[in-house]
């Protein structure tokens, strides 16, 4: 039995579902790999810093969570004097999305706008709970065989994505834990976000204020 049915089943109602679940959030977030957390990091600065652009993508919930950390990371983390970082979601134009399906197939809604939009040296992250959803595989293939870089956040073994990208994040979890993973998903958002604001020189509150110069140095 998977591990959500599992839980479902030996709970004793609602509270103990929810005990449950929280518990084993606290355990995947626990299992998380902090160097592979830190070269993503490092990744999307040094893409920022090239003034190259970084594109987000993802299906379902974690097309929200793509687009969220866009909105968190992109205007936020705006510090005049420096490099802006350049972020765009490929799942919020709806139009295209949906042209582009209909129009070339669902597999191509990600890999067609790279071929638009994508420079040398720009990085793709692609957020994919199971690692095997084609149309962000072939967006990354082209990324990668174009001079871009590619980042991946899954859960479950990797799936496909583990292996095209590097450094690839996994969740590690069983076939029916989309739930957790995709909420793990907007912890590393924030997580990402909020420690390039604040290497920035930025207090994470929404009046930006500017935070001690020895501490905006981030080490």
């Amino acid at each position: 039995m998977s591990k959500l049915a599992n839980l479902y089943q030996n709970s004793d109602g609602p509270t103990g579902y929810v005990g449950g679940y929280c518990d084993r959030l606290v355990e995947l977030i626990h299992s998380l790999d902090h160097q592979a957390i830190a070269d993503c990091i490092a990744r999307i600065e040094q893409t920022a810093e090239s003034g190259n652009t970084i594109f987000c993508m993802g299906n379902g919930g974690s097309a929200g969570v793509a687009s969220h950390f866009i909105n968190d990371l992109c205007p936020n983390s705006y510090v005049e004097g420096k490099k802006p970082i350049r972020m765009l979601s490929l799942t919020d134009n709806v139009e295209s999305v949906t042209a582009i399906a209909n129009d070339f197939g669902y597999e191509d809604i990600f890999l067609h706008q790279l071929r638009c939009l994508m420079r040398q040296g720009d990085l793709v992250i692609a957020l994919s709970v199971s690692g095997n959803s084609e149309n962000l595989v072939r967006a990354v293939e082209f990324a990668l065989a174009n001079g871009g870089s590619a980042v991946a956040w899954t859960g479950f073994d990797g799936g496909r994505l583990g292996k095209l990208c590097s450094p690839t994040v996994c969740i590690p979890t069983q076939s029916d834990e989309y739930g957790p993973v995709e909420g793990i998903f907007a912890h590393l958002a924030h997580i990402v976000s909020g420690y390039l604001t604040m290497k920035r020189g930025k207090y994470l509150g929404h009046e930006m204020e500017m935070m001690p110069e020895r501490a905006a140095g981030g080490r």
